[in-house]
């Protein structure tokens, strides 16, 4: 190998090697919300946060990519003659692990995070300096050595993904104590300031005060599940087309069904979609007809309460395919008529208060679902297991068998 090219080698690997240690860093003290340019709901926390930037649910994959980057390092100033083989499969690794994680990030997740993006396009570069210079400089013979290596490499990338995807899934749950505070105005992106109604104590039946008595919630006229007067009424922040909310579900669900007469929920939904959330980045893609599926939540509920508990549990299983399908689910379980005279005012003055609330409780982190426990306990994001939060709701309420 040419000086020069060993000198290219080793400036992207080390700049590679840094920036992967960074991210490493970040993920573990969990700021990927606050890194420089990736604020809430951004491309950054999207894809940080997902299932496929850890590694049986405690690894960052960055991890990984730092091994490779100082295997590349280390190679550089070898010798041996099973450094070349060793060289040519950690650029087959850089160069096949970048097409998987970028089209994870475009076709998948739908999202972009730049500074996996820049991580990946120097490894690409790595790839192609490195595999170019020994496929230029010695012949056919190592032409053939390289494309003997890329198979390996293919195997152990694909390997990575099974484990991620059939792997424990991260906890991504953080229990915050917030202050009476917490619920103050918050400034809308554009120079407003959003006040805070009381659409959710408006009306009749059991009131519920969390935050030092500073928001309080009307159970009987918000969509719920479980009994009205069971001994604990948790207040659910989520999305339909979000995945941790689509899981945390299933585990409140279990639980309101093992404690039917000390578990209820009021489930509001939060569209994490610019469309009708102005605090959400401009140029966000991912959670498309987030809007339209929360309103046209709101709509079953206020149109046939008693159908709205199967109605909210489909609409996360089709939040995937297109709006007409949801819309045909409800046609099929609603009154038409009484779907279609619903009160639009109503809906959207929910959905306004809902996103307001969001962005009060995001102060400290965007993460979802988040769940007001009871006073104020807040659980953001969601637990590892059902086992993880029943442990926490029985430390936090007293919940007895």
């Amino acid at each position: 190998m040419k000086p020069a090219t060993r000198w290219i080698l080793f400036a992207l690997s080390v700049v590679a090697l840094l920036l992967s240690s960074w991210l490493t860093i970040q993920k573990w003290a969990g700021n990927i919300d606050s890194l420089a340019g990736c604020g809430s709901g951004s491309g950054c926390s999207n894809v940080l946060g997902s299932k496929w930037s850890m590694v049986m649910g405690y690894v960052p994959v960055s991890v990984f990519s730092c091994l490779l980057y100082l295997a590349m390092i280390i190679s550089l100033w070898m010798r041996e003659a099973w450094v070349i083989w060793l060289r040519s499969l950690l650029s087959w690794i850089l160069l096949v692990a970048a097409i998987w994680f970028i089209g994870l990030q475009f076709f998948i997740l739908r999202t972009v995070c730049p500074y996996c993006m820049a991580v990946h396009g120097l490894g690409v570069g790595i790839a192609f300096v490195a595999l170019t210079s020994r496929a230029g400089g010695q012949g056919a013979g190592a032409r053939c050595g390289l494309l003997r290596t890329l198979l390996p490499a293919i195997v152990l990338v694909a390997s990575l993904a099974l484990i991620q995807f059939y792997g424990p899934s991260p906890d991504t749950h953080r229990l915050d104590k917030s202050s009476s505070d917490v619920f103050d105005a918050v400034a809308i992106p554009g120079g407003d300031v959003a006040m805070i109604t009381d659409i959710h104590s408006a009306g009749e039946g059991r009131l519920l005060s969390f935050m030092g008595d500073t928001k309080t919630y009307r159970v009987e006229p918000l969509p719920h599940l479980g009994q009205v007067g069971a001994k604990y009424v948790l207040i659910k922040y989520f999305d339909y087309t979000c995945e941790a909310c689509s899981e945390m579900h299933e585990y409140l669900d279990a639980l309101m069904l093992k404690y039917p007469s000390q578990l209820a929920l009021i489930v509001l939904p939060v569209p994490l979609e610019r469309d009708c959330n102005p605090y959400m980045p401009v140029g966000l893609k991912d959670h498309a007809n987030a809007c339209k599926f929360a309103r046209l939540s709101l709509r079953v509920w206020k149109a046939q309460p008693e159908v709205f508990a199967e109605f909210h549990r489909t609409l996360f299983e089709c939040s995937k395919q297109p709006y007409e399908v949801a819309e045909a689910v409800a046609y099929s379980l609603v009154d038409p008529v009484k779907l279609d005279v619903v009160d639009a005012s109503w809906i959207e003055g929910v959905l306004q208060q809902n996103i307001q609330d969001y962005a009060s409780l995001s102060r400290d982190t965007p993460v979802m679902p988040k769940l007001l426990i009871k006073e104020s306990a807040l659980l953001n994001g969601k637990t590892k297991n059902i086992d993880t939060l029943e442990n926490l709701l029985e430390q936090e309420l007293k919940l007895q068998p």
